[in-house]
């Protein structure tokens, strides 16, 4: 185990690598340390007081390549553009190319330089190209130089038979030498301790990818986070305060779905990550009044919510807010899978179908608060104005209207669960403001009315998403427009919206 200054020492190293003048780098005026934490090993705390919004530090990728799921999309192993008809399997190591530019980049090259060099035991052509892709992350970690080595197996792995089994299966097509076999083994174990999922483009269809972030991979969890991040172009994840943290104080990110209820979430990370969560949140049986967990009681002629007793006990039994029946959880456990089965028989691309479930159904079973209405709530959010058939300019008033307001429902949760300006909270207030600027489009005559909330919610939301890979298309031209500080006419500034074309035009 590398000590507190060696560690620091090798991310000193490794901000140093890019040549980014802009990048923040180690350095003794640093905003955070490395020290022992509360929750056991190693975690990063500020060493000043820090403002929300503010940069907490820059990093980049000590490795990258496609997430390691047992269904992975297939796609360029380089550019990581998804199902294009060019793919094609190159002749040397069978990892899939899309283009002679990608076969010659030098991604590749050292990609195939490794696979090449194993002796393989069947043709090429053979060889599994998916095995390939879920593999090449810890693949590439064999390029990687002795000191980032070091620093990888200086990280918590999860040594158990499930990980690091893409690497075993290559056996069948290689022979690979015993060193590379285990180092590539201890990788994936690392990668599934620590990697991040790296957000895609709003528009291009891509892999999805995860990276190995040396001073993020620091972090330790928290349900209710100190920090968002987000990806640039360059790969870069800026790692951002969404609230004030004093100086001293644990810096946190969240493993989990900050929308999840109590029992989903300990069970999601301890799946994953193998530990439970007993953070302030997860002890709060009402989750800070969110009830995000609750379920309808039991007796019928109650209109209460059921929450666990003892929340950080997976036996807890289980109680009326509103009568104080208690509900076994052997009894509590049925209902969720039951509720786990309906909800994998939704089409979650078929809008109509979400809607009327949501609408109609969902809440005869449980109630508003639920986790997974809050689901399907940000699921419509999502689609509505922004899939074909529904574009904005084809939703009816009614579904404008809904739009709105499951908006606003679910900034009201977040700002209960206290999450500052997280990631999620941009979003909503995007989609929010694209509402708000619909509904005055259609009738001008709401827009002073409306004018004075349009421009708060881009303003904030640009604030949060701006630089982010994964931000909507026209953030930034909604700002320019739609703003404040906007000194164009009314008719001028809702010119962007009445046609796709506009949106092309103001951009060029």
């Amino acid at each position: 185990m590398l000590s507190m200054e060696q560690l620091s020492q090798m991310l000193q190293r490794h901000l140093g690598l890019t040549n980014n003048a802009n990048e923040l780098q180690y350095s003794s005026k640093s905003k955070w340390i490395i020290m022992e934490s509360p929750l056991g090993g190693r975690g990063l705390f500020a060493t000043e007081d820090i403002s929300s919004g503010e940069v907490l530090f820059v990093d980049h990728p000590l490795v990258y390549g496609p997430r390691s799921g047992t269904i992975i999309q297939r796609g360029c192993t380089v550019c990581n553009i998804l199902n294009t008809n060019n793919l094609f399997k190159c002749y040397k190591c069978s990892l899939l190319l899309c283009s002679e530019s990608c076969q010659n980049n030098s991604v590749h090259y050292n990609d195939c330089r490794v696979i090449s060099g194993w002796h393989n035991k069947v043709p090429i052509e053979e060889v599994d190209d998916e095995l390939l892709s879920r593999a090449l992350t810890a693949i590439r970690a064999l390029i990687l130089n002795e000191d980032q080595k070091q620093f990888m197996t200086s990280l918590q792995a999860h040594v158990l038979p499930q990980h690091g089994t893409e690497i075993k299966d290559l056996q069948q097509y290689f022979e690979i030498p015993t060193e590379d076999e285990q180092f590539m083994i201890l990788a994936s174990c690392v990668l599934d301790a620590n990697a991040f999922q790296i957000a895609t483009s709003y528009e291009r269809k891509e892999m999805g990818k995860r990276g190995l972030y040396p001073v993020s991979s620091l972090m330790n969890h928290h349900c209710v986070p100190n920090t968002r991040y987000n990806y640039n172009s360059d790969l870069q994840m800026i790692v951002k305060a969404v609230k004030p943290i004093r100086a001293g104080s644990e810096i946190f990110t969240c493993y989990t779905g900050l929308l999840w209820g109590t029992p989903a979430r300990r069970i999601h990370l301890y799946k994953t990550k193998h530990f439970f969560c007993k953070c302030e949140r997860c002890a709060d049986p009402t989750e800070r009044g969110t009830l995000l967990a609750a379920l309808k009681c039991f007796s019928s002629e109650c209109p209460g919510s059921l929450l666990p007793i003892e929340p950080l006990k997976s036996s807890s039994t289980w109680r009326c807010l509103e009568c104080g029946l208690r509900v076994p959880c052997d009894n509590i456990c049925t209902l969720q899978s039951a509720l786990g089965s309906l909800m994998g028989s939704l089409d979650f691309g078929n809008v109509e179908e979400l809607e009327n479930f949501f609408l109609t159904r969902v809440t005869k079973y449980i109630p508003k608060t639920n986790q997974i209405v809050v689901d399907l709530q940000c699921r419509l959010i999502w689609k509505l104005g922004e899939v074909n058939g529904l574009s904005w300019h084809e939703l009816s008033e009614s579904r404008l209207a809904l739009k709105e307001k499951l908006c606003r429902g679910t900034l009201r949760t977040t700002a209960a669960l206290g999450a500052g300006d997280a990631h999620l909270r941009g979003l909503l207030l995007y989609h929010l403001h694209a509402a708000l600027a619909e509904r005055a489009r259609r009738s001008p005559d709401l827009y002073e009315e409306l004018k004075s909330e349009i421009e708060s919610t881009i303003d904030q939301a640009y604030n949060i998403l701006q630089g982010d890979i994964s931000a909507p298309p026209d953030l930034e031209l909604r700002r320019r427009y739609l703003g404040p500080g906007c000194d164009k006419s009314q008719e001028e500034r809702f010119f962007i919206l009445d046609k796709k074309k506009n949106f092309v035009t103001c951009t060029q």
